[in-house]
């Protein structure tokens, strides 16, 4: 760490203490800011793989310089909705979904809009998707072009890509997009006051007249910008026999709703796999799903193509190195009693995480800062379980802009496996994963670093998933996804 960033650590924590002191006097948000942004900071040295990961050597350095950008901040925080837009400027700069500040106690923050609100199309243009009654606003349709000199997709990437991360993915500007005509107080940007869009091949001059937009509208107007199916988990054969899987969420709390719906309808695929298996075809529908634990697709793997392909598959992929830090051995080992104490626990995710508690404390007794779990060390070792017969059934895996983390891992391991993607293109990662949350000393939200590093993994870091077949329709309507994928080759 620079000289300059210890001296602001010295003086973030004689700051945390005077705080402490006047507990009842009113919040100082900038020195909230300087204490959570430093601690952030510090739990990705002590726990992300980052810092001793080779292959990315700019890592620390990259951490260094956000954190100095949010102190430099500080100096113009004066409430909250500064502090958060600071917490959110640094946690973008690691351009990863896996880094997050998850706010567990947040403060009002009255919210405004011109009476509009755009997001991106498929080809990539801010177009209107939801409108207020009333005179001179642009209609549903319109195209942004620019606002105040300043072109559509510059503004976009300054106003909110910068605050978000991961702009260079059309996911994500497809989910953060709608947030462009959202004033939520940022102090660190310049809301529009001028916008021109292109109407049925004319121009359009809009002067935005900014009014309050009400929590209860909100949530309605944010959605319309960035439409997506989320289908509820299960089952159902199409007139042609094709089955059709829904798995809208991969949750891992073995007692929470996605689990108890997850059970069932993989008992009902396990039981009827040779039905299912000489189908017409497969949907592996993943709308919705946006990752919890790759346990699930990896069941499901085991009952399709059988355990013997999926153990021969994840041979052949990629190895991990894990941080061994006490904090993530805690989390692991956390992790192993809470599926023990359950009755409905994997046997195959204890063993893993039994695996991985192992070798992490096997690391820190040699004291080293990460332990590589190595797939390649069973590659000349016999594969087991018994081969079944594949699926004569085409197995299509069905994807919209919103998968990410375990839904990615699904797609990876079902496409080696012989399945087809098809849909829309996912979301992407970066080769670091497995996340763990730790609470940042103000107690409003909570700093989630991922544990391990991928290594020698096929996807490259941030690369989506991209279908073979692409569909370009509205991914909400159930019929005409039905009719396209039944149009497709079987072979």
């Amino acid at each position: 760490m620079c000289r300059r960033l210890r001296v602001l650590k010295a003086l973030i924590l004689l700051t945390g203490a005077a705080m402490l002191g006047a507990a009842d006097a009113p919040r100082d948000w900038s020195a909230t800011l300087l204490t959570d942004a430093q601690a952030f900071h510090d739990q990705v040295v002590e726990d992300h793989p980052g810092p001793y990961n080779r292959l990315d050597p700019g890592f620390s350095a990259s951490n260094d310089r956000a954190l100095a950008l949010a102190l430099t901040r500080a100096r113009q925080v004066r409430d909250y909705p500064g502090y958060l837009w600071a917490m959110r400027g640094y946690v973008a700069h690691f351009n990863d979904g896996h880094v997050a500040f998850d706010v567990q106690k947040p403060e009002p923050i009255a919210l405004e809009w011109p009476g509009f609100l755009t997001g991106f199309d498929g080809a990539g243009r801010q177009v209107v998707r939801t409108v207020a009654e009333g005179a001179g606003l642009p209609p549903v349709g319109a195209v942004l072009e620019q606002c105040d000199g300043i072109a559509a997709e510059t503004l976009a990437a300054r106003n909110v890509g910068a605050f978000r991360g991961r702009w260079q993915l059309a996911s994500q500007r497809a989910t953060q997009g709608g947030r462009l005509f959202i004033d939520a107080r940022n102090p660190f940007i310049t809301r529009p006051s001028r916008c021109t869009f292109r109407v049925n091949g004319r121009r359009q001059q809009v002067t935005l007249a900014w009014r309050p937009l009400p929590d209860a509208e909100f949530d309605t107007r944010f959605a319309a910008t960035a439409p997506r199916a989320r289908p509820a988990i299960g089952a159902h054969v199409l007139a042609d026999g094709t089955r059709w899987y829904a798995m809208s969420n991969f949750d891992g709390n073995p007692e929470g709703a996605t689990a108890k719906a997850l059970r069932p309808m993989i008992a009902d695929l396990t039981r009827d796999r040779d039905q299912v298996v000489a189908a017409p075809r497969i949907v592996l529908d993943l709308r919705g799903n946006g990752g919890g634990s790759s346990e699930w697709s990896q069941q499901i793997a085991r009952v399709i193509w059988g355990r013997a392909a999926v153990d021969k598959a994840a041979v052949s992929s990629e190895a991990v190195e894990w941080r061994a830090s006490a904090s993530n051995l805690a989390t692991l080992q956390g992790y192993k009693a809470e599926w023990q104490a359950s009755p409905n626990g994997s046997p195959e995710a204890i063993a893993w995480a039994g695996k991985i508690v192992d070798g992490m404390a096997r690391a820190r007794a040699r004291g080293e800062p990460l332990w590589r779990d190595d797939s390649d060390e069973t590659k000349n070792e016999p594969v087991t379980p018994a081969a079944v017969a594949p699926p004569t059934a085409r197995v299509f895996v069905l994807t919209d802009w919103g998968c990410g983390s375990a839904c990615l891992d699904a797609v990876d391991l079902w496409t080696a496996l012989g399945a087809v993607q098809v849909g829309q293109d996912t979301s992407a990662d970066t080769l670091y994963m497995d996340v763990r949350e730790k609470p940042l000393p103000s107690g409003i939200g909570e700093a989630v670093i991922p544990m391990k590093v991928y290594r020698d993994r096929k996807r490259a870091s941030n690369q989506p998933a991209i279908p073979h077949y692409r569909f370009t329709g509205d991914m909400r309507d159930d019929a005409a996804l039905e009719s396209w994928i039944a149009g497709l080759p079987r072979t």
